[in-house]
């Protein structure tokens, strides 16, 4: 009825201990876990899912290929993007190889836009920190970057753009409606939280051009095979987000 509850809580509400209740728990396959963070779905957002993954569940490979997936994403220096996990025993805690160090100054942020589709991967795109409206995004991206990418392509007419947030109007590129609060059915959200982990197998940045070089070589790495394998996997996101009611999926 509360999966929140701790030991300590059900030991008590059943009158017996912690023990007991472990086996018991363990012997119905209950392990306490960390819980995965995802968008929080109203009515609505999932309405919208449904309708959206039963309108395109009988999509081919090809079909999705043809999509502009996009998005930016914020990587910050002097900050690891994920929980770090080490194997110390009870005292060594606070050892120096057991700790991840945190920073109160020498921090900045680098936001970064990018988009592929299963033929091409666009040119990286660094967007200023102080050049977050929609009028800059519309210069800085869309008569940029995109509308060069959108164009260099073989037959851009077959291409659809697929973006996440609030909508901006696409010069001259359909757009597919796409259900909010669904960064699980965003292809390149997969590819920011690889560069992430990859990120992390590199020295620490000591400044923003560090960072963005890093960033670019790692985008750099990211191979159109992989991708395509990473847009093969669109039919059972749309399957997942039908079985789940709209739900949320571990997609």
């Amino acid at each position: 009825s509360n999966r929140r509850h701790t030991l300590v809580e059900l030991a008590n509400l059943v009158s017996v201990s912690r023990t007991t209740v472990r086996f018991y728990l363990r012997e119905l396959g209950f392990r306490n876990c960390i819980v995965p963070k995802k968008p929080y779905l109203n009515v609505k957002h999932k309405a919208d899912r449904l309708a959206f993954a039963r309108a395109y569940e009988s999509w081919t490979f090809e079909d999705w290929c043809n999509i502009i997936w996009t998005d930016e994403s914020s990587f910050e220096t002097g900050k690891n993007p994920r929980q770090i996990r080490v194997w110390r025993k009870a005292y060594e805690k606070y050892n120096w190889d057991c700790i991840a160090p945190s920073f109160k100054s020498g921090r900045s942020s680098v936001m970064v836009w990018g988009a592929f589709t299963g033929f091409d991967k666009s040119p990286l795109v660094i967007i200023p920190l102080d050049k977050k409206s929609t009028r800059d995004f519309v210069t800085i991206v869309y008569e940029g970057v995109l509308s060069g990418f959108y164009f260099l392509h073989d037959d851009p007419e077959q291409l659809i753009l697929m973006e996440d947030g609030a909508p901006r109007r696409a010069h001259s590129i359909e757009k597919l409606f796409w259900p909010a609060n669904s960064p699980d059915l965003n292809l390149i959200e997969n590819v920011w939280m690889v560069v992430k982990d990859l990120l992390k197998h590199h020295s620490r940045p000591n400044s923003k051009l560090e960072m963005i070089e890093k960033i670019q070589s790692v985008w750099d790495t990211i191979s159109i095979e992989w991708l395509r394998t990473l847009i093969s996997t669109m039919p059972y996101r749309m399957q997942a987000v039908i079985a789940a009611g709209g739900g949320s999926t571990r997609w």
